[in-house]
């Protein structure tokens, strides 16, 4: 069986179904997902949710979307393979690894065989009304996709996945907000030429194929083959409706969206509630029109709770371990990007010393990937997954006159609204470890043998005790 969004759910139901939360009660699209989510944010929970009455932009109800598939980083191993416990630094390094060094060349299927295939809409029939586009926060433009944009990089290079915002227009055409990386390159190109860029909106597909595009991919790479990577199969794909075999598309989604973003074409687009947790400015973007419209006859229309908890970090978490694994060879135990850093301007890395100097390199590497403003560096005693254990390590183990090191002038996000200049800002190395080669306080511990003899769980079934909101979801 290919692996598809239903067979994570059942997988879900299976292995974890308390992490599964079905609504069926009817519920809007404009604001109320939204609203539901925070309630639950409020208390601490971050179940997958799947809301099976939604009324979509022609206020007909009965859609189903599902969301807040990846705030917990438990949901993020078991879309690509792991168990469930492996959360923490397996996660990190087998995310980097399997697109790596696991890459997989798509298979091609007919059309006819293709799930995405069942329904298929051209011209008049064509009418993004149909689907549950969702109001996300109260200042947003129009309501939004926050799912894969999929570009074809020139010269047979392969596809570009990537997550960008797609503000529903009317019936036929998006917006399109394009920070400056890969799919930004790929449109400026056809642009120079006076082209239009063939491009398709992929609105749900199992989780595995969709963390394909937050990982970093190096140009030349086929991200349709980190995607097999990550489904641990090849992936499928088939035909597109406008383009024909030129524009290869993934025959398992739920739905995709073809069209063509207009080249010398900017229009108003955004406000939007961004992932930094503030709203994107309204700019004057490109214009997608809409060729063609497939999906499957019981779609579930995937969204991502952008601007919360369901924004995941691993992508550029694989690639600083990565660089700087490259920089220092077996010194580096674990990188992470904590939701404080909203998945991507803080980043926590704990590391074997051997010597002074190597946190100082830690930080440089980190420094290349993403966003970074807050780096901070700790031992390996220090269990980088967990913040508390981290602002312990510099409460006690930092001082600000001598491991406080301040970049100035560094690439920033244009989302983010505290930079004073455009696109730079200011990012901060804490040196929170021990000194090497001097003696240091040893930390309190209970005897191993006595931790290991007292089981708690048998005490803890006999009472109630409040859920208490966890630094590590």
């Amino acid at each position: 069986m290919a692996r598809e969004l239903l067979d994570f759910l059942e997988r879900l139901k299976e292995e974890m179904p308390n992490n599964l939360l079905e609504v069926d009660e009817g519920i809007d699209s404009k604001f109320e997902i939204t609203a539901f989510l925070r309630k639950l944010e409020e208390r601490g929970k971050y179940p997958v949710v799947l809301f099976n009455n939604v009324k979509n932009l022609q206020g007909i109800g009965g859609n189903r979307v599902i969301t807040n598939v990846t705030p917990d980083r438990k949901m993020i191993a078991m879309a690509i393979g792991l168990r469930a416990h492996e959360w923490k630094e397996k996660l990190t390094v087998e995310f980097g690894k399997k697109a790596d060094k696991k890459k997989m060349r798509p298979v091609l299927i007919d059309k006819n065989e293709a799930p995405v295939k069942e329904i298929i809409k051209i011209g008049e029939k064509m009418d993004l009304r149909e689907f549950p586009f969702i109001y996300h926060h109260e200042m947003d433009g129009n309501p939004y996709g926050t799912m894969l944009v999929i570009t074809k990089k020139p010269d047979d290079l392969g596809y570009n996945l990537s997550y960008h915002r797609t503000m529903f227009k009317d019936s036929k055409r998006t917006g399109i907000h394009m920070s400056p990386f890969h799919t930004r390159r790929i449109f400026n190109d056809h642009e120079e030429r006076n082209e239009p860029t063939p491009v398709i909106m992929v609105y749900g597909h199992h989780p595995g194929f969709n963390l394909a595009g937050v990982f970093m991919s190096p140009w030349p790479w086929d991200e349709y083959e980190v995607a097999g990577a990550f489904l641990e199969e090849p992936l499928r794909l088939t035909s597109s409706e406008t383009w024909g075999s030129n524009f290869l598309v993934p025959a398992d989604a739920e739905i995709i969206v073809e069209g063509e973003i207009q080249p010398h074409i900017r229009e108003p687009e955004g406000p939007f509630g961004e992932w930094t947790g503030y709203y994107g400015p309204q700019r004057q973007n490109p214009v997608i029109e809409i060729k063609a419209i497939t999906h499957r006859k019981n779609y579930i229309w995937y969204d991502t709770d952008i601007g919360h908890m369901d924004h995941p970090g691993i992508g550029w978490e694989a690639e600083i371990y990565r660089r700087v694994n490259d920089v220092l060879p077996g010194v580096v135990k674990a990188v992470y990007n904590p939701p404080s850093g909203r998945g991507g301007f803080h980043v926590y890395i704990s590391i074997k010393k051997m010597s002074e100097g190597m946190p100082s390199i830690a930080a440089c590497a980190a420094q290349t990937v993403g966003y970074p403003k807050l780096i901070i560096v700790v031992d390996e005693d220090i269990d980088a997954y967990n913040e508390s254990e981290v602002l312990f390590a510099v409460a006690t183990r930092f001082q600000g006159d001598q491991g406080l090191t301040i970049l100035k002038d560094v690439r920033g996000s244009m989302l983010d609204p505290s930079m004073a200049e455009l696109n730079t800002h200011s990012s901060v190395f804490i040196n929170a470890t021990k000194p090497y080669g001097m003696g240091f306080s040893e930390r309190v511990k209970v005897p191993d043998e006595v931790m290991r003899k007292i089981n708690l769980e048998k005490f803890l079934a006999k009472v109630q005790i409040a859920d208490i909101p966890s630094p590590n979801f």
